[in-house]
């Protein structure tokens, strides 16, 4: 009975003194700072979920490719699972089938990125190109078959 009683009494302690430390704990400046970056990056996750952001459109474009390769993926190893458990060549087919799709899709996706990397050339047009400049470019010594002329580069 005794035992009971002092864990009681130290239980009541403990409840009062406790959260005293814990707060304590709290206000010291390790634990303030970060407080601080905890707040700045919610503050950054809210500024960059506006719709009408640059960010905000590649962050989902992103979870969107990454959910359906997720899928594809899920789907590609199910099919085999059941093609492997039935031993139904139909579902291998199956199979090879959502392999394709995926070689596919990860293709596209390399062509899209590889295509934003690429930097585009000015191009002036033809109808723009003065003749004065083109004037200014021949050369009088060596006769008109042997020269080339470059337009746009």
């Amino acid at each position: 009975m005794a035992i009971v009683v002092f864990i009681l009494i130290a239980g009541l302690w403990a409840a009062f003194l406790l959260p005293s430390f814990f707060d304590q704990r709290r206000q010291a400046p390790s634990s303030t700072t970060k407080d601080f970056a905890r707040t700045r990056q919610l503050l950054a996750s809210v500024s960059a979920s506006h719709p009408d952001g640059a960010q905000y459109v590649r962050l989902h474009a992103q979870r969107r490719r990454a959910r359906i390769l997720a899928g594809l993926g899920i789907t590609a190893a199910v099919t085999l699972g059941v093609a492997t458990w039935t031993g139904a060549v139909p579902w291998l087919w199956a199979t090879i089938f959502v392999d394709l799709v995926i070689a596919g899709y990860v293709t596209v996706l390399l062509a899209v990125k590889r295509q934003k990397f690429v930097p585009r050339a000015a191009v002036v047009p033809i109808a723009s190109a003065s003749s004065e400049r083109a004037a200014a470019v021949e050369i009088p010594s060596i006769p008109e078959t042997a020269t080339v002329r470059v337009i746009a580069g």
